[in-house]
């Protein structure tokens, strides 16, 4: 793949400053697309908007493809935490605007053994929720969606005069109901919901956990934190999503690329 490039420049870290900078030199447009991380989202995205500063590049896409985080605040999602610092810290200090973009749920982890709610063993499988989020609209969309998007936003006139911005598009919005019909249709393997508890059992269990857990143990409750902002319908789109050119994926079509069921 790597011949394929134009250039490649291999860093020791994120915080790897002189390959930072031999990387944006000379180039359009910077794209962010660490892993979701806290110390990358926040340390890593600013060192790289440093850089990108330093060459003049005017197009920054920041490390975003989230769910919704326009309607949280600071510590409902705690994974979000540095992304929002760091959308604060850039338009603070930052002669560049980034670019953000909100996606919703990336369905490749939707309905996916090991991710969150959702267990199978290829024969059976169980889906376990909280309150009525089995019934709540879901924004989602897969990564090669989300990359293909990400290409056409950059040849946007105002996204080249980097006026940058935060803008939204989606694949598809279900509930866990329909999307889980189509994996039965897809995989063949029938999803049993199990109900865990009411809204309100979900947030005393949260801060129990959060209690008993700490600040730094943020990853063990991440989906009880996520299900809470749900439940309060905060990850649900506010407004419309941009009409993107390339034609979206189906969560079938996203089923049909996996392995694993």
């Amino acid at each position: 793949m790597t011949e394929q490039l134009v250039s490649f420049i291999q860093s020791d870290n994120y915080y790897d400053k002189p390959a930072l900078d031999r990387a944006v030199t000379g180039v359009d447009a910077v794209i962010c697309a660490y892993q979701a991380d806290p110390e990358l989202n926040l340390d890593g995205c600013l060192l790289l908007l440093r850089a990108a500063e330093r060459a003049g590049v005017k197009t920054f896409v920041a490390r975003t493809w989230n769910s919704n985080w326009l309607s949280i605040n600071f510590g409902d999602f705690e994974l979000y935490n540095s992304v929002l610092a760091f959308v604060d810290h850039a338009a603070a200090t930052s002669p560049i605007k980034p670019v953000y973009i909100i996606t919703g749920f990336f369905a490749d982890y939707l309905l996916l053994p090991g991710m969150g709610p959702f267990e199978s063993d290829g024969k059976s499988a169980k889906l376990h929720y909280w309150g009525d989020l089995h019934k709540r609209k879901i924004p989602w969309t897969p990564m090669d969606d989300a990359a293909e998007w990400t290409i056409e936003l950059l040849k946007q006139p105002d996204v080249v005069a980097g006026n940058g911005g935060i803008f939204k598009f989606q694949s598809g919005v279900n509930t866990l109901e329909e999307l889980a019909v189509e994996y039965e249709r897809v995989t063949g393997v029938a999803v049993e919901f199990v109900k865990e508890g009411s809204a309100e059992d979900l947030h005393k269990e949260l801060q129990a956990s959060k209690t008993a857990k700490g600040r730094a143990g943020w990853r063990e409750y991440l989906w009880l934190s996520w299900c809470n902002v749900a439940l309060q319908g905060k990850w649900e789109f506010q407004n419309p999503p941009m009409a993107m050119k390339a034609t979206p994926s189906t969560f079938g079509n996203v089923l049909a690329k996996r392995n694993i069921y």
